[in-house]
């Protein structure tokens, strides 16, 4: 009997986003999809109201509750909905379970295994066990609201998510990006070896593991400049609206040398591309989104507004740092208001992706998709692909962007100040 798969998320604002991450999971065999909704403003009730029309495994429900407990319990809302999905999932009979955000995405490395076929595939001594996927950060797109393109570029990341089995297995504590499980469960990669940590965060992957695997998670952390912008005021489902600024810049295929490109075959591609569009025509959702999509929109130019605002305050450092990469980037140029005592330093989160773990990859990787090599020639039907604009070739992958050009002009020394320097005379004499 084939195992039940369930995937589920918290969403706050996602309502642009919501059918294209439905329709990918469906795609790939996934048999329940159920999203908490919880301060919410936006089309998000109404976008999944309207998929579980058709698709009545889908599922939503609100959660706004949670901001009635004491707000050290509110502040875990994203823990305490996992753990209510996990109880809910058992009485449901489901038989695997995985959290995720709205911009990540559970892929197979060839573009065509359904999630059960790989699962199958992965334990292969039929012993059901917790499967860690790396992040595969995609970098950023020109337009605003760009769905999944084949030749995109991506980032390699320790940051992880756990698709885990839910019988005869010890699950202790429920966390959003790996579980604690019992001492006698041996959590593998997506290649079936067993799973490396980092000694220091137990939630992340040992630097010796990061490469690309049979599946991963694609996390569209960036999507595009606007959109990356109008993050800073969003905020995560599990914090009220303010201002974060806790994302060290915006990578884009217009500022990093691009290592890796999602290369799926082009004929399992060219099917997804075609099914995602007829799941959104029949849904008839863009009328639902318009206004939302505005809303982004607007919200990116009052974010950046509030971040140049902070460069003349003790923030300046962190507003610096998210505007890196930016057409608003900033050139150190000053040394900047020194910090107040009162002033909290703000500590990066764990899903707050730091570019020094990105990894360079290893050459010995024998994935055909996703390799660092050279694209296949592209035909009449293939997505167009991101733009090739790129850094310096230097540049490792996921290092921080410290050579980003000065914006200060170059002063030319005249003919005059030539002639002095070689008799002798220094520029200081001539004045």
């Amino acid at each position: 009997m084939k195992p039940l798969f369930k995937v589920c998320a918290v969403a706050k604002d996602e309502g642009p986003y919501l059918a294209e991450w439905v329709f990918h999971h469906l795609h790939f065999g996934f048999d329940l999809i159920h999203v908490y909704i919880n301060r919410t403003s936006d089309s998000s009730a109404a976008v999944l109201e309207r998929i579980g029309q058709s698709y009545p495994q889908v599922t939503f429900e609100f959660i706004d509750w949670i901001d009635l407990c004491d707000p050290g319990v509110s502040a875990k809302l994203q823990t305490v909905a996992y753990a209510k999905e996990l109880e809910q999932s058992r009485q449901q009979g489901m038989n695997w379970l995985l959290f995720l955000d709205i911009d990540e995405f559970w892929t197979p490395n060839d573009f065509a295994t359904s999630v059960d076929r790989f699962v199958a595939r992965t334990c292969v001594d039929g012993r059901p066990q917790p499967i860690c996927h790396l992040w595969h950060c995609e970098l950023g797109q020109h337009a605003p609201f760009t769905p999944l393109q084949r030749g995109a570029g991506y980032e390699l990341s320790s940051h992880l998510k756990t698709l885990f089995p839910l019988d005869g297995i010890d699950i202790r504590h429920v966390r959003v990006h790996h579980p604690i499980f019992g001492a006698e469960v041996t959590p593998l990669d997506a290649d079936g070896a067993p799973m490396t940590f980092d000694a220091q965060q137990s939630e992340l992957a040992s630097h010796s593991v990061v490469k690309p695997k049979s599946a991963y998670i694609i996390h569209r952390m960036y999507r595009s400049e606007q959109e990356y912008m109008a993050l800073s005021l969003r905020g995560r489902p599990s914090q009220r609206r303010r201002l974060k600024m806790n994302r060290p810049g915006y990578r884009s295929h217009r500022n990093v040398s691009i290592r890796y490109r999602f290369f799926w075959p082009e004929d399992e591609f060219r099917d997804y591309d075609h099914q995602r569009e007829r799941f959104l025509a029949a849904l008839d959702i863009e009328s639902l989104i318009t206004q939302d999509k505005a809303d982004i929109l607007a919200r990116a130019r009052r974010a950046v507004r509030m971040i140049k605002e902070r460069l003349e305050t003790p923030e300046r450092t962190q507003a610096i740092a998210f505007l890196r990469g930016t057409r608003h980037a900033v050139v150190e140029a000053e040394k900047p208001p020194a910090t107040s005592a009162e002033s909290p330093v703000v500590e990066p989160k764990l899903d707050t992706p730091d570019p020094a773990q990105a990894m360079t990859p290893s050459s010995e990787t024998h994935h055909d998709v996703g390799e660092a090599e050279q694209p296949p020639a592209p035909s009449v039907d293939s997505p167009v692909v991101a733009e090739p604009i790129q850094a310096s070739a230097d540049q490792r992958v996921g290092a921080p962007e410290t050579n980003l050009p000065s914006t200060q002009p170059v002063r030319s020394r005249s003919w005059f100040m030539v002639m002095l320097g070689r008799f002798g005379f220094s520029t200081r004499d001539a004045s």
